[in-house]
């Protein structure tokens, strides 16, 4: 788990843990979203396109990301103190196929105390897959809780 305290400018949080992407989880995403692209559903059509084969949407690899940057033994009134004050940008930077196993590190950016209990964090959320390909990069500035706020007090 981190905390305001764990975000130092300049330093990056690996996040631990990783996601692997079942081979039907984007298909269905595509499906749902109604992205009709056949890069993300016809094999066939995809094995004659640029990467040879599907690829997996993009916002299933940014969300999957994301949720890796979050740490999973924050219970869920805790986990909703750690708001997201806003995403600046999203920048997909390469493909990410069934199978790829993502994980993800923080690089932080920026922090400010707000008061004893709690501070904004800006990050740069990284994803990346197994191969070490860079696949997603978030920036994101959030209100976190210090140590020092205990159980007891929102931000």
């Amino acid at each position: 788990m981190w905390s305001f305290d764990d975000a130092v400018v300049g330093s990056t949080i690996h996040h631990p843990g990783g996601r692997t992407i079942g081979v039907d989880e984007h298909v269905w995403l595509a499906w749902v979203t109604n992205n009709a692209s056949d890069l993300h559903g016809n094999a066939d059509a995809a094995a004659h396109m640029q990467f040879g084969r599907t690829v997996v949407v993009g916002v299933l690899t940014v969300a999957i990301v994301i949720g890796l940057a979050e740490p999973a033994e924050w219970p869920a009134q805790e986990l909703a103190r750690h708001r997201p004050t806003g995403w600046r940008s999203i920048r997909l930077l390469g493909p990410a196929f069934a199978g790829d196993t993502l994980r993800a590190e923080s690089l932080i950016l920026d922090a400010r105390r707000l008061d004893d209990t709690c501070g904004v964090v800006r990050r740069e959320v990284v994803g990346w897959t197994q191969a070490g390909i860079e696949v997603v990069r978030v920036d994101e500035e959030r209100v976190v809780t210090t140590r020092e706020r205990g159980r007891t007090k929102d931000c």
